[in-house]
């Protein structure tokens, strides 16, 4: 019967579809720490950044209604995180590595706290949930087999997250903020020497990337779950650093191996669903999609090649 099930255009179909709307949870994420690494600045605190862009996206949609306040709130709290971040690494020189595992702790640790307090001071009763971002249905091509629930029934920030990869090409290899952030982690000395503010380059790319994990923190709570939970980010943030390596730092390479970890799991929903049984021994196939992530690590790892002054302070 499982067998049966699998083998139906149906499940294939919606694990696809599952796959494209997992996208944003991981997709902003890495396009925007891959702006910040191309600096020269290493965040392996995105995780915690995360956690905190959807406790504060939950909290301002509970009290105001709106998600998209939400996500907006979620911006502006993980970019002033990562001013505190880049300050301590850019401008004091603090190792970005350690700061970075502290903000990951950071960001863990204070979420659930200030959830707890948020759900005991309003006295809620039950697991609390909020209106959520609605998929967009469009008209017709909705309504088309197979391409139709798989592209034409998402989410508008799914659509957003896929936008982001041409973006952030664009950015970073036809603007001239993009060109100078790229110099700048390959050669800040070269640069400086030219009249670029290593420092400013530095600190631009670095608060990108906070905002982009924030719209990743806030989907979990306001797009795709409508609620929030202790560590629900599942340790999506340390995947996203990943799949930058995976990529080799191209936006568009990095979307590959993205969308096939997004793609193992959303099979893994799916054979979890079809059966009662399996449902109960959800921690293996929940483990699946890292484990694909090491075994992506021979193939697309090989050639990566770091930008030459990551996580290296820049001192004149």
């Amino acid at each position: 019967m499982v067998l049966e099930a699998i083998l139906t255009a149906t499940f294939w179909v919606g694990s696809i579809a599952l796959a494209i709307k997992l996208l944003p949870l991981i997709l902003f994420t890495s396009m925007g720490e891959l702006i910040a690494e191309k600096s020269g600045v290493l965040n392996l605190g995105v995780e915690g950044l995360m956690l905190m862009g959807a406790f504060t996206a939950f909290m301002t949609a509970f009290i105001t209604g709106n998600p998209w306040l939400g996500v907006l709130a979620s911006i502006l709290v993980c970019m002033g995180l990562g001013l505190v971040f880049t300050f301590l690494t850019v401008s004091l020189g603090v190792n970005q590595v350690v700061v970075g595992l502290g903000f990951w702790l950071l960001g863990l640790g204070l979420s659930d706290i200030l959830f707890r307090a948020f759900v005991k001071g309003l006295r809620i009763v039950g697991i609390p949930t909020v209106n959520t971002i609605k998929e967009v249905y469009i008209p017709v091509l909705s309504d088309l087999p197979v391409v139709g629930p798989i592209i034409f029934r998402q989410n508008p920030i799914v659509y957003l997250s896929i936008l982001s990869v041409p973006l952030t090409a664009y950015f970073l290899n036809r603007t001239h903020i993009g060109l100078r952030i790229r110099a700048v982690g390959e050669n800040p000395k070269a640069a400086d020497t030219m009249g670029i503010n290593v420092n400013r380059m530095r600190y631009i790319a670095a608060l990108i990337g906070a905002a982009a994990a924030g719209i990743s923190g806030a989907y979990f709570s306001v797009a795709y779950l409508a609620t929030f939970q202790f560590g629900y980010t599942a340790g999506r943030g340390f995947v996203a650093l990943a799949m930058i390596y995976f990529g080799n730092w191209n936006p568009y390479k990095t979307f590959l191996p993205i969308f096939l970890f997004n793609f193992v799991d959303a099979l893994q929903i799916g054979i979890i669903s079809v059966d009662p049984l399996l449902s109960r021994r959800y921690y293996f196939f929940n483990m699946l999609p890292y484990l694909f992530v090491v075994a992506l690590i021979p193939y697309f790892g090989r050639r990566a090649r770091a930008p030459r002054f990551l996580a290296i302070p820049y001192k004149k």
